[in-house]
Order: C-alpha cells, then sequence, then structure tokens
C-alpha cells in the first residue's frame, strides 16, 4: 500500500510515522524515502500498517502503477 500526495504531505506521514515508532537512528532512522513521480507532479510514500493517515489529502492505493516507473522523454 502506498500514500500518494503532495512533497509536504508525504514528508509529514514519514515525520509522523518515525515519531510514532521511535525510529531515532540506532537501528532505523527514517520509515521510508518518498519517491517522486517521473513527471514531477506527485509523491509517493509506503503506507505504514499500523500508522494510517486519517488527516491529510493523502490518497491510499493498493500499488503504483507503470508510469511511476517510467522515463520522462
Amino acid at each position: 500500500m502506498w500514500y500518494i500526495g503532495t512533497r509536504e504531505e508525504v514528508e509529514a506521514y514519514n515525520e509522523k510515522v518515525n515519531e510514532a515508532k521511535a525510529y531515532k537512528g540506532s537501528i532505523t532512522s527514517n520509515w521510508a524515502n518518498p519517491r517522486q513521480h517521473p513527471d514531477g507532479s506527485k509523491w509517493a510514500i509506503l503506507a505504514h500498517s499500523t500508522e494510517p493517515d486519517e488527516e491529510s489529502g493523502l490518497k491510499l492505493v493498493e500499488e503504483l502503477n507503470e508510469d511511476w516507473n517510467s522515463e520522462i522523454l
């Protein structure tokens, strides 16, 4: 599962999970790395199974479709 939104939204979600799970750097310092769509218009981040996003505008999808892997020519 993935969340799709703006860079700010996915970074805020990442920070929320980091704080909730106490990722402080001893073993894991970051939940996930936000991923930019090739066209630059949106961002995605892995959804954490125990930290749903219910407050932002992030869209939850089962998986990223093939255009997330395409190259912009």
